[in-house]
């Protein structure tokens, strides 16, 4: 049995069991998964002990590092993503935090899985309702963004549930370990093909054949060139994925890549104008603000934590419900140059979180819940 109750011999710093078992297991990376990876090496730097662990079912216990399989001292379980393993076998990781005696801590990114649930099988709905009731037990929530927190309040005042203590700490604009890009591109002239870059998976509330919609229309309106890169990976709807399909191959110029690592997204950043975020349900957005580190602006939309996220420079928020208002502003980005000018000066200028940042607010907390500052 492994005891993972705190010790005396615990340093100032608390103990942290970090949950981190999908993000190690997926080949690409969705916005869960660059929160766990950036904030994992974040803690370390800090001097945070931090302790990977996931779940072993075969001796249904916590799977620890070798080196610390025997007495282990810790404060806190710190879960930056699903836990899937425990949640596919009906388990509680919060109650099993407690049976070790552990306080536990959890990060909140949304609840589009409760609120959306149309879009999911019969078995992710119960899976994710087992999730979403774990927060009621938790000693501390995380939430990206207001919008998040108030939504998970909702959800379990609704069930009947406890609602945690919630804190907002809003997730970093910093693009993965790249330097912030501080030099604006080179002007685009007039005659140039407007160069558009859209990073998002082919889900549906991702909103991507409206898009490919409004760029068409923006094309046949202006009779002048966008092309549009898009980059990210089917989500399992075949016949959503068929739609965006077809539309690609009616639009001149537009191309679209499974995924890319670090180095080549922010290469397709700097090849590209201006960045297009076509989701209209977001926890956070995270694109939109990469985008805007990486020094190119943003068309997104104007609601759900788009509205709390995009707002401060660099970006035209527009009703991404709305074909014509995307192409709309897409005509403004080609026939106004001085437009895209502007958004690019306001994007390079724009103060932006980074993950060292992020990564501070999240230990105090739990140096501050702990009793240890």
């Amino acid at each position: 049995m492994v005891d993972l109750r705190g010790g005396a011999a615990r340093a100032t710093s608390p103990r942290v069991l970090y949950w981190r078992e999908t993000t190690d297991a997926q080949p690409f990376e969705t916005g869960i998964q660059r929160v766990t990876r950036q904030l994992a090496d974040g803690l370390v730097r800090r001097g945070v002990d931090l302790v990977p662990v996931g779940w072993d079912a075969g001796r249904r216990l916590l799977r620890l590092p070798k080196p610390l399989q025997g007495e282990l001292a810790a404060d806190w379980l710190l879960l930056p993503e699903i836990p899937m393993s425990l949640l596919s076998e009906g388990l509680d990781p919060i109650q099993l935090a407690r049976a070790y005696g552990l306080r536990s801590a959890a990060i909140v990114h949304d609840l589009i899985p409760v609120r959306l649930s149309h879009l999911y099988d019969v078995d992710a709905q119960a899976l994710y309702r087992r999730y979403f009731r774990m927060f009621a037990n938790t000693d501390l929530v995380f939430a990206t963004t207001d919008l998040v927190a108030g939504h998970l309040r909702t959800h379990l005042r609704t069930e009947g549930l406890t609602v945690p203590p919630i804190v907002v700490v809003p997730l970093p604009g910093q693009f993965a370990h790249t330097p912030r890009v501080q030099e604006p591109p080179v002007t685009r002239r007039p005659s140039d093909p407007l160069q558009l870059l859209t990073v998002a998976t082919w889900e549906p509330r991702k909103n991507l054949p409206r898009l490919l919609r409004g760029v068409r229309l923006a094309q046949d309106r202006s009779g002048l060139q966008i092309h549009l890169t898009l980059v990210g990976r089917r989500d399992g709807y075949p016949e959503h994925d068929a739609e965006i399909e077809a539309f690609l191959t009616t639009i001149p110029g537009a191309t679209a890549r499974d995924r890319a690592d670090d180095r080549e997204l922010a290469e397709l950043y700097e090849a590209s104008h201006a960045s297009v975020y076509p989701s209209c349900d977001e926890g956070f957005g995270m694109p939109v603000l990469e985008s805007l580190w990486l020094g190119r602006p943003c068309v997104c939309h104007a609601g759900s934590a788009m509205a709390e996220v995009a707002p401060g420079g660099g970006t035209m928020m527009i009703d991404m419900a709305d074909d014509a208002a995307i192409a709309d502003a897409l005509m403004r980005l080609v026939t106004k140059p001085s437009l895209l000018d502007r958004l690019t000066v306001e994007a390079l200028a724009r103060p932006l979180r980074t993950w060292a940042e992020y990564t501070a607010d999240v230990a105090s907390r739990l140096q501050l819940a702990s009793g240890l500052v």
